[in-house]
């Protein structure tokens, strides 16, 4: 099963609607706010696909580039190790929000959180 939480935040969005379909995850046109700036987000969706061998885990994280000042989605689709460590956010940007962390196991199961950062 799939949580929802609610969390205030400094970084937080406005006009997101995140929704869970039969193939995957869909994400509306959205903004995110953080004092004076604002960073527009296009709409996006991904298909949640399952592994047949091992549990897979979708990490949907929010980065900001700070050199270009550009926001962004960064999707990372990981292999569960049999113990359920999966390494964490390894990217170059400085990373804002996990926005969403869901696993899928073989049988095309779902569990984990979606989070929605409100002001």
């Amino acid at each position: 099963m799939i949580q929802r939480k609610d969390v205030p935040a400094a970084w937080y969005f406005e006009g997101m609607e995140v929704t869970e379909t039969d193939t995957g995850i869909e994400i509306s046109a959205c903004v995110l706010k953080h004092r004076d700036d604002i960073y527009p987000f296009e709409e996006v969706s991904f298909d949640l696909i399952p592994d047949d061998k091992v549990k897979v885990a979708y990490d949907l994280y929010v980065v900001l580039d700070q050199e270009t000042n550009k926001m962004d989605y960064m999707l990372v689709r990981t292999y569960i190790e049999p113990d359920g460590y999966y390494p964490g956010y390894r990217g170059e940007k400085r990373l804002i929000h996990t926005l969403l962390t869901i696993e899928v196991d073989t049988a095309g199961n779902r569990s984990g959180t979606i989070r929605n950062y409100h002001e």
